[in-house]
């Protein structure tokens, strides 16, 4: 029988694939910080919040992991040239 966290890994090596072919491997040297993270609020539809749990609890993760994982993944695509916001200012 796999461990959670073998089934967790399992699950995410979708979407970790298809991360690192947006952008070049690259292991992190920081030293991590010891400051604890920060917390940020920002309005989205319930219909997302329920989207979110379900995700986090189908994988066993916390919400705030799969927001992580997520909003990492849709930056690098955005940086990468693979996906653009309809804004008003391109930076």
């Amino acid at each position: 029988m796999a461990t959670k966290k073998q089934t967790v890994e399992s699950g995410l090596g979708s979407w970790t694939d298809q991360a690192h072919l947006t952008r070049a491997y690259q292991p992190n040297t920081e030293t991590p910080s010891t400051e604890p993270a920060s917390r940020e609020s920002y309005e989205v539809a319930h219909s997302l919040i329920d989207r979110i749990a379900d995700t986090a609890q189908a994988y066993g993760m916390s919400q705030n992991e799969v927001i992580g994982h997520l909003l990492t993944w849709a930056l690098d695509q955005i940086d990468a040239g693979h996906h653009a916001l309809p804004a008003r200012h391109q930076r």
